[in-house]
């Protein structure tokens, strides 16, 4: 009986190690029961991550998947994509040219449902990606985006809206499966070689348009410059040149002026003399003016010193009849 015993027991012991499992914290383990001895076939438990457990071996299976985000890179890059081949998505837009796309896919499997796709899909991460999320994303991405023109793969916002638009169907077919979708990113894009020319080539065009729109603007710009410059050097000049005019004109107003007080003073002073010089006149010849023509030369005779010097001959002057005379000059004179 012991011996009965002891053989279960050692066998126990010799497979306990192959039992211990052990889960990361970014990943789940899935036992599943082979042989239906102590439950029935198929059973699938779920483990949680950052864990040890022990699992009977021989009667069940494990496996672990990581719950943390993975990416599906198809590029045509083969050294930036999954697949070692150019694995862009290529399609036709809607006015029938090729188009290449560069896509990233960015999902988690659903720790709720990894059983599930252990038992249908795959027993890797590798598996699942190769069979459900590459064909499934490719296809959808296809039907979304031969929906815009080629000259709209330019535009951003575009190309965001559609990756949104996709990414709702997708992330609602995968998840029947296990599958979250977090993100859907559409990075580059590329036509064919020679309708890429053509894009190429009109994009230079347009740029050399914009160039020469540009460098007229500036030159516009700085003969606008050049020319409010010499407005300014003109005004300048001309207001330098007003300025200048108008101390001429101040000077030759005063010059003016000063002469015609000067005129005006000389036309006055003789004006004076004229009229005193007149009433003089007026008065020599009324009554009394023989007597005002004595008086006056008394008035310079007096002012004279007058020498009566004997000559040789002796002879005697009559001074009254000198007087006499000199006032008879006088008179003839004011007449």
């Amino acid at each position: 009986m012991i011996k009965r015993l002891l053989i279960p027991v050692a066998l126990l012991l010799m497979l306990a190690p192959s039992g211990c499992k052990v889960t990361s914290s970014t990943e789940v383990g899935v036992r599943t029961s082979l042989f239906g001895i102590f439950e029935k076939n198929g059973t699938q438990q779920v483990y949680g991550p950052g864990g040890v457990y022990f699992v009977p071996p021989i009667v069940n299976s494990w496996n672990t998947l990581p719950i943390s985000q993975q990416n599906l890179l198809m590029n045509n890059n083969p050294s930036e994509g999954d697949r070692p081949i150019p694995d862009d998505i290529t399609f036709k837009t809607k006015d029938g040219n090729n188009v290449h796309i560069d896509v990233n896919v960015m999902w988690r499997i659903d720790p709720k449902k990894a059983g599930f796709l252990i038992s249908h899909v795959g027993e890797s991460v590798t598996e699942i990606k190769e069979r459900i999320i590459r064909p499934i994303s490719r296809s959808i991405i296809r039907d979304v985006f031969n929906e815009i023109t080629s000259e709209e793969y330019y535009h951003v916002t575009v190309k965001s809206r559609l990756a949104d638009k996709a990414r709702d169907p997708l992330a609602q077919y995968l998840s029947t499966y296990g599958v979250m979708v977090d993100m859907l990113q559409i990075q580059q894009h590329r036509f064919d070689t020679e309708y890429q020319a053509a894009i190429n080539a009109q994009k230079q065009a347009e740029a050399d348009v914009q160039t020469l729109m540009e460098q007229q603007k500036n030159m516009e710009a700085q003969k606008k410059s050049e020319l409010e410059g010499k407005r300014a050097e003109w005004n300048k000049r001309l207001e330098d040149a007003l300025g200048e005019v108008g101390q001429i004109r101040n000077h030759a107003d005063a010059y003016y002026q000063t002469k015609t007080n000067e005129a005006k003073a000389i036309l006055a002073t003789a004006q004076a003399e004229a009229e005193g010089t007149r009433k003089e006149a007026e008065a020599l010849g009324k009554l009394g003016g023989d007597a005002y023509v004595k008086m006056q030369v008394g008035q310079r005779l007096a002012k004279k010193r007058i020498l009566i010097v004997p000559g040789t001959n002796v002879s005697t002057m009559d001074v009254n009849q000198m007087v006499d005379y000199l006032l008879g000059q006088s008179k003839a004179k004011a007449r």
